[in-house]
């Protein structure tokens, strides 16, 4: 174990030591945008509709040969028995990613397995009606440059796992590591939710009265919850009783079909 704790804090110190000068960042991020839109089979655009699981793992892998020499990937396959793997969510709605580690019991020793998700709901509903988005505190101008501020997030919760086994992207060393590695100001990103798309195109937050159709019935109302569907109550005698005293049957609407009541 300490033997472990030691290789990890060397690979950290290695990590903290490095800080890259702005035009050399840009330099290679767009030469890791122009990579991905040559190579990979779905991203043929930056502008994309389509990504894969492969898509995130060969931006990942540019990612560390350009701006970490391909260190953190030899540093999971050495001290890891489990490589690292990469997911695309249609479950977060609000957060860009997430980077997690998991240690479980296995044959012979704990196993420790590292997964990058990227979202991608915000993704896909950003650069739709607005042209550009705020990623990191950087200005992205498409759904490629994004994907790449999201990632480059990402890889440093990433190192900071394998370094400490603990990450905070609001604290000081990840801002100053992700500063220095890629030029974020923020740690926080600006996509576009499906709370921002039913509240910029269709005029509807939480607590508005709304109507909707199912099945050529039409009901009204009132949203209660909005993720990737919107959760609206209807009042019904023979619903579920609420805190403010009246019974409601709950639907899951698909935000287009919502109208202001």
């Amino acid at each position: 174990m300490r033997n472990a704790n030691e290789q990890s804090a060397k690979f950290y110190r290695q990590i903290l030591g490095r800080r890259f000068p702005v035009s050399h960042q840009r330099a290679m991020q767009r030469e890791i945008h122009e990579h991905l839109l040559l190579n990979s089979s779905n991203v043929r655009s930056v502008n994309f509709d389509v990504i894969s699981a492969a898509d995130l793992g060969m931006l990942f892998q540019l990612t560390d040969e350009l701006f970490f020499d391909g260190t953190i990937g030899r540093f999971v396959e050495s001290n890891f028995n489990k490589p690292l793997t990469f997911r695309l969510s249609t479950r977060m709605t609000t957060a860009g990613g997430t980077t997690t580690m998991a240690t479980r019991p296995g044959v012979s020793r704990r196993e420790t397995e590292f997964e990058i998700a990227i979202a991608t709901t915000p993704l896909f509903s950003s650069f739709k009606f607005e042209q550009h988005a705020n990623v990191g505190g950087v200005r992205c101008d498409s759904r490629l440059e994004a994907l790449q501020r999201i990632m480059e997030h990402e890889v440093i919760h990433l190192v900071e796992l394998l370094g400490t086994a603990d990450s905070n992207c609001q604290a000081k060393p990840f801002r100053a590591l992700v500063r220095n590695y890629f030029g974020h100001k923020e740690s926080n990103h600006q996509l576009m939710t499906p709370s921002d798309f039913a509240r910029k195109q269709l005029g509807i937050r939480c607590g508005d009265a709304v109507t909707f159709s199912i099945r050529g019935e039409r009901y009204r109302g009132v949203v209660n919850r909005i993720t990737k569907r919107a959760t609206v109550l209807v009042k019904d005698p023979r619903g579920i009783e609420y805190s403010d005293g009246h019974r409601y049957s709950k639907f899951y609407v698909p935000l287009p079909q919502l109208r202001r009541a």
